[in-house]
């Protein structure tokens, strides 16, 4: 039932429009009234431990946020494909659901590791992050809870998906899921440093990350500077090294993500980058002051929504980073 009133909304939300319409609208944009709640037939005690899809809320992309129809066309072709029925895993099913709902249904075989024939699938949207824009083209990485249910076992991942976007006739479109978020490996001798980290319940991290640290992928100072910084706040974590574009986005230059000496965070005490990039770039902005302890804690690499210069170093900005601080080392 929580998967079919996903549908639904989806299906209010984009059958019948093209693609520049979908990206124009979203729930919330609707006007459609809130749905009353309902009280469903009683069920047994057996009945109530058989595990269930979690209840998957259609995202919104707030009005703070940078780069926004293209943040849109992304969460609509994500919540799209990855919801559906029992049996509509399938390639050929995907791309009949995506078509319906005028949305680009190539080029889809990227994402076949994460879409099961026989099961029923959910996808919840958590956070569209930039990691590149031009003109023409973006990554957007986008934060993702999935559930898989199959043959009555649930399984679940939060996984940080590089999904790719192109321009074409002023209308943005996928592409491509350059990255599906790697998979779980055996952990190789995780140490103290990082385990410290992967136990913190001020640093929130993607099972993305989780498998970049237990893999041995993350250089120490990195996990250093989120124990640091995460002292006096709560940290949200879009990525370390997968689900990050290979190289700097649109160059030939290796991003510090690939190499493991960068990490992404997308919000501050469960606030948004996006939306302290809005307010004043003072003393008191959460944001500025973690970018200035980045500097003073040795980072050489420091990106986000303003650009100034302190004496342990200066920090960049531009459109991309105005939705998350980048901290990393050069080398």
């Amino acid at each position: 039932m929580r998967l079919a009133a996903l549908c639904a909304g989806l299906m209010i939300a984009l059958a019948g429009c093209g693609l520049s319409e979908a990206m124009s609208r979203t729930p919330a944009d609707s006007g459609a009234a809130p749905r009353a709640a309902t009280t469903g037939p009683s069920v047994s005690p057996s009945e109530k431990e058989r595990p269930a899809l979690p209840e998957v809320t259609p995202f919104t992309v707030a009005a703070d946020e940078p780069a926004r129809p293209v943040k849109r066309a992304a969460v609509a072709f994500l919540e799209t494909l990855f919801n559906y029925p029992q049996g509509g895993g399938s390639l050929a099913a995907s791309r009949e659901r995506l078509a319906a709902r005028g949305l680009p249904a190539q080029n889809i075989a990227t994402a076949k590791a994460l879409l099961h024939e026989d099961a029923t699938g959910a996808l919840q949207v958590v956070y569209p992050q930039l990691g590149g824009l031009t003109a023409t083209s973006s990554s957007i990485m986008t934060v993702v809870r999935q559930a898989v249910l199959r043959d009555g076992k649930l399984t679940t991942s939060t996984r940080t998906l590089d999904v790719r976007l192109a321009k074409r006739g002023g209308i943005w479109g996928v592409t491509r899921i350059a990255s599906t978020g790697g998979r779980a490996t055996k952990a190789v001798g995780t140490s103290a440093l990082a385990r410290q980290v992967l136990s913190s319940r001020k640093i929130v991290l993607p099972d993305t990350a989780r498998w970049d640290i237990q893999a041995g992928r993350v250089d120490d100072r990195v996990l250093r500077m989120l124990l640091r910084l995460s002292r006096d706040h709560k940290l949200s974590v879009c990525v370390l090294s997968n689900g990050h574009p290979a190289n700097v986005y649109g160059s030939t230059s290796v991003s510090n993500h690939t190499r493991g000496r960068a990490v992404d965070i997308w919000t501050i005490d469960g606030k948004r980058v996006a939306t302290y990039a809005r307010q004043p770039g003072d003393a008191r902005n959460p944001a500025r002051v973690l970018m200035e302890r980045a500097l003073r804690y040795g980072s050489d690499e420091v990106g986000g929504p303003w650009s100034f210069a302190t004496r342990d170093g200066g920090t960049f900005t531009n459109t991309v980073h105005e939705d998350h601080l980048h901290i990393g080392f050069k080398r």
